[in-house]
């Protein structure tokens, strides 16, 4: 049976406070909690997060204020345990980076580590794959991924190098309906759309009343077109959880299971 619609996540860059790369600015936990408990209220039960989103408070907030049955997404690549954030990708450091998270979330396992954005420049030399088994051997993701910022970091980049069957989350505005190749790789990934909404811009001009049924029409279009597991929402505030759709459960186990070792190119 075809969904209607993907799963609705939740992301946090907002709800604990912003982090401008030298201080988290409107830092206040009681509202981050409430945007937490609004957000299960309203029937979201997956939250997307990172360790530079309030600088860990996002973590924190969830681990403080989610059910233990929500899914939670993470990501890695940056060390904010620097006086100022350093990007790394090392396989050291992106299991480092997950430890802590774990702490901050007061979990076991996050059902997705993803590598957050890497820089093109970068992306050959991050082990993928190796980071992959990690997780698999520890048991602390049930899947890996990559955040991708594209075109400046291409599928073709990375597929071959990320496991075949993991998430691959990019842009709503960066993914090209007639690029038929590129939509050929992400068959063998499991997508999530992020940003369909071009930083709210397109929902500027939406009068108050239409908000929910416009949000309802660009999650059906974006699944017309790209047929994606899930999108992650960015709500502001707590209010406007209540302007979307939290959609079907994201499901952590995938349609197809895949080694930790089978790479797009063994599939």
């Amino acid at each position: 049976m075809t969904r209607k619609q993907p799963a609705v996540v939740v992301g946090t860059m907002r709800c604990s406070g912003s982090f401008n790369g030298l201080m988290v600015l409107g830092r206040d936990a009681e509202a981050g909690g409430a945007f937490i408990q609004r957000a299960t209220a309203n029937g979201f039960a997956a939250f997307d997060t990172s360790p530079i989103y309030g600088r860990g408070a996002a973590e924190e907030d969830l681990g403080n204020h989610l059910p233990s049955d929500a899914a939670v997404w993470t990501k890695v690549g940056v060390d904010i345990t620097t006086p100022l954030p350093t990007l790394d990708y090392s396989l050291e450091g992106m299991a480092a980076s997950l430890e802590d998270s774990l702490k901050r979330l007061r979990r076991d396992q996050v059902d997705v580590a993803f590598v957050h954005n890497p820089e093109p420049t970068r992306v050959s030399d991050v082990d993928l794959a190796g980071f992959a088994r990690h997780c698999a051997e520890t048991g602390r993701a049930a899947l890996v991924g990559v955040s991708v910022l594209l075109p400046e970091v291409s599928l073709p980049q990375i597929a071959g190098r990320l496991p075949a069957g993991s998430v691959v989350m990019c842009e709503a505005d960066q993914l090209d309906p007639e690029d038929t190749a590129t939509l050929a790789l992400l068959r063998d990934y499991r997508l999530v759309v992020r940003s369909l909404f071009s930083g709210g811009s397109r929902l500027h001009t939406v009068e108050p009343d239409l908000k929910t049924k416009s949000i309802s029409a660009r999650i059906e279009e974006i699944h017309e077109t790209y047929a994606p597991e899930a999108v992650v929402i960015g709500p502001r505030t707590v209010g406007q959880l209540d302007d979307y759709p939290a959609g079907p459960v994201w499901r952590t186990a995938a349609r197809k299971q895949y080694s930790a070792r089978e790479t797009h190119a063994d599939a």
